[in-house]
């Protein structure tokens, strides 16, 4: 049943991705309603399958590291799409959905077999520190989507060398206001899900920082977003500067998730 679930999800957004790739070739927008009403399907799929390992695990499904794969691929498109509704910008899923294909393919090639929760897993804190960090990680897959955008409309502007997709992504300030406010909210998210952690670390282990390696690193990735906002907000930085920020924020990001969890041994161990 899983493993019907993940490939039928796993296709639907691979389709999704080719109907976005022929909308932002043709501009057909047909072709971007396709992709986005593919993405969705894809999504009530996803809700079912993590509906379906929490049932079957009785616990919320983000103990290990294929199915934080799978609930951080669904929290990308989930923010995706509740941004979509709002904005009607369908050229965003060409960036988007290609960064939730990964993902699911990622963890559809982990071992996904049942194993038993970790003892310092075993709290009420569990769901609401991942949910609140992985939120801001979507908000920052978001923004890095828009600051990659930004930067190629920028350099085209710069260069002189306008080519053939140029005016088919939104307007370059229109990426910069989004990417602003994404990194925004994610950082609202992040900071919370990094105070709920402190207050499960005591719990746990009876102090509230204990400089593990994933925490170090997720200190770091606050730090590079709180100076992108410093910076935006205090010293009026705008565009390119921002989207540089924004985008080595992203790499932070993914090496807090990935990096720390395989090179860096600590009390996060268990996402291996």
């Amino acid at each position: 049943m899983q493993q019907v679930l993940v490939r039928t999800i796993t296709s639907l957004y691979i389709l999704s991705v080719f109907a976005y790739f022929l909308f932002f070739v043709t501009q057909n927008k047909k072709l971007g309603t396709t992709g986005f009403f593919l993405g969705v399907s894809g999504f009530v799929f996803h809700c079912a399958l993590l509906v379906w390992r929490g049932v079957l695990l009785r616990h919320f499904p983000v103990s290990g590291l294929y199915e934080s794969l799978v609930f951080f691929a669904w929290l990308v498109l989930a923010v995706y799409l509740a941004t979509e509704v709002r904005l009607r910008q369908g050229t965003n899923g060409v960036f988007i959905m290609p960064l939730v294909v990964s993902l699911m393919a990622y963890a559809a090639s982990l071992d996904s077999s049942r194993r038993p929760l970790a003892p310092a897993l075993q709290s009420p804190w569990l769901s609401v520190h991942v949910t609140l960090c992985f939120l801001g990680y979507a908000c920052f897959t978001l923004a890095f989507a828009f600051a990659v955008m930004y930067l190629w409309q920028e350099r085209g502007l710069k260069t002189k060398k306008i080519d053939a997709f140029f005016f088919r992504l939104p307007p370059i300030e229109f990426l910069d206001r989004l990417g602003y406010r994404s990194i925004a909210f994610g950082f609202i998210f992040l900071t919370l899900g990094i105070i709920s952690g402190s207050v499960w670390a005591q719990n746990a282990w009876g102090r509230f920082w204990n400089w593990d390696p994933k925490e170090t690193w997720s200190l770091v990735t606050w730090l590079v977003y709180l100076a992108y906002l410093h910076g935006r907000l205090a010293l009026g930085f705008r565009g390119a500067k921002c989207a540089v920020v924004a985008i080595a924020g992203f790499g932070a990001m993914l090496f807090t998730y990935f990096g720390v969890s395989f090179l860096l041994p600590g009390l996060h161990s268990y996402l291996k």
